[in-house]
């Protein structure tokens, strides 16, 4: 349960940051916006793919 835990956060840090960058910053930091959330969904996948590697050992 802990690993649904931090996707999920994870997913509303990613749509925080784009909410930011449309509301307050107009749209203007969108190259930061993209490497924020691509650095954010490769950490997701590593947590998805250990937990999986972890459910299927144990």
């Amino acid at each position: 349960m802990r690993y649904n835990l931090v996707l999920y956060i994870l997913i509303c840090l990613m749509q925080v940051i784009i909410l930011t960058n449309l509301t307050l910053f107009d749209g203007q930091w969108n190259g930061i916006t993209m490497w924020l959330c691509t650095a954010i969904f490769i950490f997701s996948s590593t947590v998805f793919g250990l937990s999986r590697k972890n459910k299927n050992q144990g």
